[in-house]
C-alpha cells in the first residue's frame, strides 16, 4: 500500500546524500527505492554511479548488470557498464557495452567517445578515428574529443588533419589547444590569447 510512498522518500534521502557528496550511503537509499518498485531500472543505475563514485568499482557493476537484466534497453546502463570495464583495461568488452548503449541511443557522444578511447587502447586507429568524429559531430565543443582526435590524426601521420583539428580546438579551448602542441611539438598556429 505505501510502496510507492516508500519509493519516492528513500529516492529522496538519495538525492539528497549524492548532494552532500556521500555516495555509499546515496547509493544504500536507491537501492533501498528500487526495492518497493523492483522493475525500476533507473534506479539501479543511479545506486551503480553512486558506488561508482564511492570506488566501489565491483558492486557498481553488479548493479548495472542487474539493471540490465530488468531492463538491457538502457544506454545510461551499458554506458556506464562501458565505463567500469574500460578501467579495467578490459576494452573489448568495454567495446561491446558501448556499442549496446551507441545501439540503444545512437546521439549519445559519451558512449561514442569511449568506444573510440577503447578503439585506441586497442590500436585500432581507423574505427577510433570514426568515433571521434562522431563525438565532435554530435558535441561540436567536446574539448577531448577533438583533443584525442587531434592526437590519433598526428599519431597517423596526418600532420595537416592534426593543424586543422587543433586549430578548431584552439578556438574554443586555447589552453589545452595549446598543451596538444606543446605535446607533439608541431605548431598548429594556436597562441595563447592571455599573453
Amino acid at each position: 500500500m505505501f510502496g510507492h510512498l516508500n519509493h519516492w522518500f528513500y529516492k529522496q534521502l538519495g538525492i539528497w546524500c549524492g548532494i552532500f557528496g556521500r555516495q555509499g550511503l546515496a547509493a544504500e537509499y536507491w537501492l533501498e527505492a528500487q526495492r518497493f518498485k523492483p522493475d525500476n531500472a533507473v534506479a539501479l543505475v543511479t545506486a551503480a554511479n553512486h558506488l561508482s563514485l564511492n570506488q566501489q568499482f565491483a558492486e557498481a557493476e553488479a548493479v548495472l548488470r542487474k539493471s540490465l537484466d530488468i531492463d538491457s534497453s538502457q544506454s545510461a546502463a551499458w554506458f556506464n557498464l562501458g565505463f567500469l570495464l574500460q578501467k579495467r583495461d578490459e576494452h573489448e568488452q568495454a567495446l561491446a557495452a558501448f556499442d549496446q548503449a551507441i545501439r540503444h541511443q545512437d546521439r549519445l557522444d559519451r558512449a561514442h567517445y569511449g568506444r573510440a578511447l577503447s578503439l585506441m587502447a586497442l590500436e585500432r586507429n581507423q574505427e577510433a578515428k570514426a568515433a571521434l568524429q562522431r563525438t565532435v559531430d554530435l558535441q561540436p565543443m567536446s574539448p577531448y574529443g577533438y583533443y584525442h582526435l587531434a592526437v590519433l590524426q598526428f599519431k597517423m601521420g596526418d600532420e595537416k588533419g592534426y593543424r586543422k583539428i587543433t586549430r578548431k580546438l584552439g578556438s574554443f579551448e586555447p589552453k589545452l589547444a595549446l598543451q596538444l602542441q606543446k605535446e607533439t611539438g608541431v605548431d598548429a598556429g594556436v597562441r595563447d590569447p592571455f599573453k
